[in-house]
């Protein structure tokens, strides 16, 4: 057995300090650093393609969503529920300009020459943001005539309902005419709808609904049978106008069941907008300038300039921290025109 002893000062021997060296933290460092970096280039990476991907789900979309709004409005355009294309109206004028038109398709190259669009702020048109077109139709109201009075100095309804105000513009028709005019009271009582020659704006020429138009004070309002229809007609005007955080959105003016037009932002991001159209017999597109007679026009061709965008509507970064662009086209063929 062997024994330790201490050594000439009394204590037992020193063990050496454990620990890292300087070069040895330098390196450790070195090697974290780069695997941050690794991690760091790869959450980038990650983080860019989403944010592309997400830059081009929007452009995308709003394309999508603007071709499907546009399409249903050009196809619908001349339309109405009887098939009739002998429309007179009563109504007086000084109304709103967009009750008194008379093509239901019509365009322009520049929609800031369209005298009808706001001249300014949210939704008035943008230089450079393309042209316009305006797209007339009659649209079914989903109310029925009762089917023994139907239409007479008033026009008799098959049950109650809510949608129908002192005001509103609606067209009375069958598959010979159709006559626009001038809702100036709904009595839910008797289910009865008035349009007599009151003070609304504009008000109607006078309280019978027949052809020709105006009629005489003794004139019989007896010509619609109680298999007519009530429709409502719309008419609006497509272009790129100016939004409420300074980007630029796909804009609708015009009016449906009101008597007076207004603003709607339809799809943010679409920056510009070209329409060409074709005429029966023709075998090319043309601006809106070249159209020589519009009744003739049997499609629409449409291009859509597209850019993403970020919160609140300002523009979205794609690729390299830039807001994506694309142009997308589609053609529409117009189903009504004569």
């Amino acid at each position: 057995m062997m024994l330790s002893f201490p050594n000439n000062d009394g204590l037992l021997p020193k063990r050496p300090d454990s620990g890292f060296t300087l070069i040895e933290l330098m390196i450790a460092l070195v090697l974290g650093l780069l695997v941050i970096a690794g991690v760091g280039s790869v959450f980038l990476a990650n983080q860019n393609a989403y944010r592309t991907n997400n830059a081009l789900g929007q452009v995308q979309e709003s394309a999508r969503t603007s071709f499907e709004f546009l399409a249903r409005d050009i196809r619908s355009a001349s339309a109405n529920p009887c098939g009739t294309a002998s429309v007179a109206s009563v109504l007086k004028t000084g109304g709103d300009s967009m009750l008194y038109s008379t093509r239901d398709i019509e365009g322009w190259d520049d929609a800031t020459t369209v005298t009808a669009l706001p001249a300014s702020g949210a939704g008035a048109p943008v230089a450079g943001g393309g042209g316009a077109i305006r797209l007339a139709s009659a649209r079914g109201s989903g109310l029925e005539l009762d089917p023994v009075t139907g239409p007479r100095a008033n026009i008799k309804l098959n049950g109650p309902t809510t949608s129908v105000n002192a005001g509103d513009i609606l067209m009375l028709c069958d598959v010979n005419k159709a006559t626009v005019f001038q809702v100036t009271n709904y009595n839910s009582a008797n289910e009865v709808v008035v349009h007599n020659t009151g003070a609304e704006t504009p008000g109607n020429q006078t309280k019978c609904l027949n052809h020709p138009v105006p009629q005489a004070p003794t004139g019989k309002c007896t010509s619609f049978s109680p298999s007519s229809y009530l429709a409502i007609p719309v008419n609006y005007i497509w272009y790129v106008g100016e939004n409420d955080v300074g980007g630029r959105s796909l804009y609708r003016f015009g009016r449906g069941q009101q008597a007076t037009s207004g603003t709607a932002e339809m799809v943010r991001g679409v920056q510009e907008m070209e329409i060409r159209y074709h005429e029966l017999g023709s075998n090319s597109y043309v601006l809106a300038s070249s159209v020589s007679d519009w009744e003739l026009v049997d499609a629409a061709r449409l291009e859509l300039t597209v850019r993403s965008r970020g919160l609140g509507g300002a523009s979205g970064a794609g690729t390299n921290n830039q807001p994506l662009e694309r142009v997308f086209t589609t053609t529409v063929a117009l189903r009504n025109q004569q």
